[in-house]
């Protein structure tokens, strides 16, 4: 996969620095730190977490291809989404200011201004509509979570079940550069033991 088409683990950490709040913290963390793609992480509700077990619910309603799956939560995760909650048992995970949830297209606004204080985002081209498709998008950080965790060992089963894929992982994720051990993401060692594991429990 090209450099482009997903961001080192520094580029992450500065995205991180960036964000001016919790909220802006847990859809990086999300996206990049579970591997939800944006429309899962949107339709979320605090019913679909289980904090004691360490899971969050995709529902069959909300995930591509209707097929509900379990996502692992790692601690950072878990840590930044009880904030989000703040106390709340029911409802959106990120509710809407007026009614509902959040769009994509929101996240999306939310993530051009993030990657733009930290310095990272830039119009790659035009789509077939004439507008500008930038570099640092939703799917980008679900990309950048695959290589990661691909490059920190997390077997090639666990991470189809994390990301909801069928039998196959897209060739983008298995074409990549080598990466050091140096650059392991917070989803390193700390997510091939933690996918591991809740493997194990079922």
């Amino acid at each position: 996969m090209e450099p482009e088409r997903f961001l080192t683990p520094a580029e992450f950490n500065a995205l991180l620095k960036a964000a001016k709040d919790n909220r802006e913290r847990c859809i990086l963390l999300l996206l990049a730190g579970s591997g939800l793609r944006v429309g899962e992480m949107t339709q979320a509700r605090a019913e679909d977490i289980d904090f004691r077990k360490g899971y969050l619910h995709v529902q069959a309603v909300n995930a591509k291809f209707k097929k509900p799956r379990t996502v692992v939560l790692l601690p950072q995760v878990a840590e930044v989404l009880q904030k989000q909650l703040a106390g709340r048992s029911k409802g959106w995970l990120f509710p809407s200011y007026r009614e509902g949830h959040i769009s994509s297209r929101q996240v999306q606004n939310i993530l051009d201004s993030i990657a733009s204080r930290a310095g990272l985002q830039e119009v790659k081209r035009k789509d077939k509509a004439g507008k500008d498709r930038h570099r640092v998008h939703p799917h980008m950080l679900r990309h950048s979570f695959a290589v990661w965790s691909l490059d920190s060992g997390v077997p090639v089963g666990d991470l189809q079940d994390q990301l909801g894929m069928c039998l196959w992982l897209p060739q983008a994720y298995i074409s990549r550069p080598a990466r050091t051990i140096d650059e392991r993401h917070i989803c390193g060692q700390s997510c091939r033991i933690s996918l591991r594991e809740r493997r194990l429990e079922n």
